[in-house]
């Protein structure tokens, strides 16, 4: 079974922070090919980078802390991870939690406050759009449960 991923969920160090959120319990699956994307790295954001934000979802703007427009290098990183997904038939993916990119469950404001509002990331957002069934590192049981009941 092909899943998509956040790289930094496999332990890759391309966070803002140049830090990783490996889930090893992921590393335990058998049968799986994991399909791994970081769609601020693949939009050209360097790894340490500064923090960002969505400040407004429509239209989609995104800025980093420092005030910086980004928005362009999420939609281009979004949309690179995208043709990804869909050119090995990604059907699921497990994204970063509350990630500008990947977050499906709840955003940041963008006040830089750590304040979350509900929302979506502007790669979840498009995974969604595009039938891809999009889970969260919190929701594991959800995702393995998911994973269990839909192997071909």
């Amino acid at each position: 079974m092909n899943i998509g991923i956040s790289a930094c969920l496999l332990g890759e160090s391309c966070t803002y922070n140049a830090t990783h959120h490996l889930v090893k319990d992921l590393l335990l699956m058998d049968d799986v090919h994991f399909f791994k994307v970081c769609p601020e790295v693949l939009g050209g954001l360097t790894t340490p980078r500064d923090p960002c934000e969505i400040i407004s979802t429509h239209p989609i703007q995104v800025i980093s802390i420092n005030g910086e427009d980004k928005t362009n290098a999420y939609i281009k990183g979004a949309s690179k991870a995208l043709q990804i997904f869909k050119n090995n038939d990604i059907k699921v993916a497990l994204l970063k939690y509350r990630s500008p990119s990947c977050g499906n469950d709840g955003i940041y404001d963008g006040t830089f406050s750590h304040q979350l509002v509900q929302g979506q990331g502007v790669f979840a957002s498009m995974c969604q759009k595009n039938n891809i069934k999009v889970f969260h590192e919190k929701q594991l049981n959800e995702f393995f449960d998911y994973i269990e009941k839909n192997r071909l």
